[in-house]
């Protein structure tokens, strides 16, 4: 088991430490792979995906579990009595996981480049559908809205690369591409685990660690311990875990909060601290709690 994780430790790693001693050039490398690597992923798996009862399944498994999220952030942070600001905040740190760029990393590891395309929908059409309406609507009630917020989350929501290479990939389903364009999708979806573990050592922040550490703790603990806790009491009655796309999907409701997710808030005025706080403890925590939980699931 270590030895599956430990490309990802090396990974996260390599970012980190190329950020602390040249520089952060993160935001480069997200955009790579929002316009190149993820489409060429979605354009190559989703078009040969048997859409059946299991990718609907995939896609109900994922919002249930942000609901459940929801009402465990909302009881628990109304009884820690956090301001509007701060709630909205822990809401959103513990109900969208970061089930793109640390899950595929993880999914990869642990089981390999095909079984990716379950995460991909779990992160499509499950997290990133939910934080662009759901999410922007916690963001916009926690009262930190700024001006052009509304617009740049419209654009993330018609003009996503992976979202509308999911729908170009669903009207060519079945379809073989000659062979060069075959090959060109390959090279480019093989650079997406590097990358987007890299991007996560990269917006790993140690520093960032001591601010609001009672209630990061609190929210990891309903992102990654809670919510999978109850959800698989939930799956375990329904869903047969011999199957390798309900552990992929159980694994992502354990991923820890979601970058973009932060980067909204963030965007959006809410605690800035509170959310770069959780997003990096949750990666660090995720080395052991996802080997823990495929444990279980093994």
């Amino acid at each position: 088991m270590i030895e599956q994780i430990a490309p990802v430790f090396l990974f996260v790693l390599v970012g980190y430490l190329f950020k602390i001693f040249k520089e952060d050039i993160s935001n480069a490398l997200i955009e790579f792979v929002i316009y190149f690597s993820l489409p060429a992923l979605a354009l190559s798996k989703v078009r040969a995906l048997d859409f059946n009862a299991v990718i609907l399944k995939v896609i109900a498994i994922s919002y249930i579990a942000m609901f459940i999220a929801f009402i465990l952030s909302l009881i628990i942070g109304k009884l820690l009595r956090l301001s509007k600001k701060d709630l909205a905040t822990f809401m959103i740190v513990s109900i969208f996981g970061n089930t793109s760029f640390v899950g595929f990393s993880y999914i990869e590891s642990l089981y390999s480049m095909h079984e990716i395309v379950y995460a991909l929908v779990y992160d499509q059409l499950g997290s990133f559908v939910a934080l662009l309406t759901f999410g922007v609507a916690i963001i916009s009630w926690g009262g930190g809205k700024k001006e052009g917020f509304k617009r740049d989350v419209l654009k993330q929501i018609f003009l996503s690369p992976p979202l509308m290479a999911i729908v170009v990939a669903v009207y060519f389903h079945g379809t073989v591409f000659p062979s060069y364009l075959e090959g060109i999708l390959d090279k480019l979806q093989a650079t997406l685990i590097p990358l987007v573990t890299i991007i996560v050592g990269m917006k790993l922040d140690i520093r960032a660690l001591g601010y609001y550490f009672k209630e990061n703790v609190i929210a990891l603990f309903i992102k990654m311990f809670l919510t999978p806790f109850i959800l698989f009491g939930l799956m375990y009655f329904f869903v047969d875990f011999t199957a390798v796309w309900a552990k992929v999907t159980f694994l992502e409701i354990a991923m820890p909060p979601m970058t973009m997710a932060t980067v909204f808030a963030i965007k959006g005025g809410l605690n800035k601290n509170l959310a770069i706080n959780t997003l990096a403890l949750g990666i660090i925590v995720s080395f052991v709690s996802i080997v823990a939980w495929n444990s279980i699931l093994g």
